[in-house]
């Protein structure tokens, strides 16, 4: 054996001591317990993101929510039929984005279909507030 095999063996060894060490599996996930982790999907997740994302999901759900309710009560009973039919499809679009959400947690999605959930969200909150403007008004 000549001197470079034998340093390049060392320093092989030395790293895979070195991702040995990195992993740490008491933060894997565990399918058949169901548990999460707090390991995150992709990179590195922030408190802040966290805080903007259960933000959003609150807003937009409390919206969707009242405009579903709005749709049925406004402006008497029996409802409208295109009341009725804004929040069918408010609602169907909520499914679309669940759907989404759920497989962007997953990891079925790239990263950058975030900007694309948020936009969705937007969007939602956006026909929310014309379909309770036409309610009311």
């Amino acid at each position: 054996m000549d001197k470079n095999s034998l340093n390049r063996d060392d320093y092989f060894q030395v790293e895979i001591q070195n991702l040995s060490g990195m992993a740490d599996h008491r933060h894997d996930y565990s399918p058949s317990l169901g548990q999460m982790t707090d390991k995150p999907l992709f990179g590195v997740s922030k408190w802040r993101d966290r805080v903007v994302n259960t933000s959003f999901a609150v807003l937009t759900s409390l919206i969707v929510s009242v405009t579903v309710i709005s749709a049925f009560i406004f402006p008497h009973w029996p409802p409208l039929v295109l009341n009725v039919f804004f929040a069918v499809c408010i609602s169907l679009m909520c499914m679309s984005h669940i759907t989404l959400i759920h497989w962007y947690n997953e990891g079925g999605v790239d990263p950058k279909f975030r900007i694309l959930i948020y936009f969705n969200t937007v969007l939602i909150l956006l026909f929310c507030v014309c379909a309770n403007c036409y309610y009311h008004l």
